[in-house]
């Protein structure tokens, strides 16, 4: 029979990764990005964009899994993560269902509408720079022409404050 000692670490090597795989997102969140990350909905709302299904964002846009990784989150529990950061994250399926009856698909709409240089978005039609026209457009809040604004340069591969 083996030492107590190899018995009791080969007890946690086994326990403890199943356990932690068990968590919930929201639970990971909590204790391993909540202190400097805040609430997952907004953080996910403001810096991260769901790109046709795709999580991305500022870092490793290409690779979020990747920065994860790199950022504290165990394998085990990077799928959890960006499962519930994606359902959070900004969305051109939010311009499709607020905007998509007149406007189209958010690609297109930009690729056709949208002008992105820098940090000025100008609407191709209007020559108004897209702050300005917004919030005369259909009633939108601060909030909606900010997110649109960062949509819109997101599309076309821009960040903009």
């Amino acid at each position: 029979m083996p030492p107590p000692l190899i018995r009791i670490v080969f007890l946690l090597l086994v326990l403890i990764p199943a356990e932690a795989g068990s968590r919930d997102a929201p639970t990971i969140w909590d204790s391993r990005c909540e202190e400097c990350h805040g609430d997952p909905a907004k953080f996910s709302s403001k810096y991260l964009w769901n790109i046709e299904g795709q999580l991305q964002g500022r870092h490793h846009i290409d690779n979020l899994d990747l920065f994860m990784r790199n950022h504290y989150i165990p394998e085990h529990e990077i799928e959890a993560i960006r499962n519930m950061l994606l359902k959070q994250a900004n969305s051109p399926l939010r311009f499709e269902a607020e905007c998509g009856g007149c406007h189209g698909d958010a690609n297109e709409f930009v690729g056709n509408s949208i002008w992105v240089r820098g940090s000025e978005i100008t609407g191709l039609e209007s020559g108004m720079d897209i702050s300005e026209f917004l919030p005369t457009h259909q009633e939108l809040t601060p909030e909606d022409v900010a997110f649109y604004r960062k949509l819109f340069a997101r599309i076309v591969g821009k960040s903009v404050p």
